[in-house]
């Protein structure tokens, strides 16, 4: 579960470093900001599935 962690961390990071071109259309800037929140958004499921397999799923 952790290396899936990674892989979506370092996707994440992909796409926060292309979005700092300064030549992206806005429409490739709105684009990677919805990549980047799925992203997110799939973080916070793995980070669960993790806390599930260790007994610890309440927040």
């Amino acid at each position: 579960m952790f290396a899936d962690a990674t892989a979506m961390l370092e996707d994440a990071i992909a796409i926060t470093v292309e979005g700092q071109r300064r030549d992206n259309s806005q429409d490739m800037q709105r684009a990677m900001a919805c990549h980047l929140r799925m992203a997110i958004t799939a973080m916070d499921g793995i980070v669960g599935e993790i806390k599930i397999r260790l007994g610890e799923a309440d927040d």
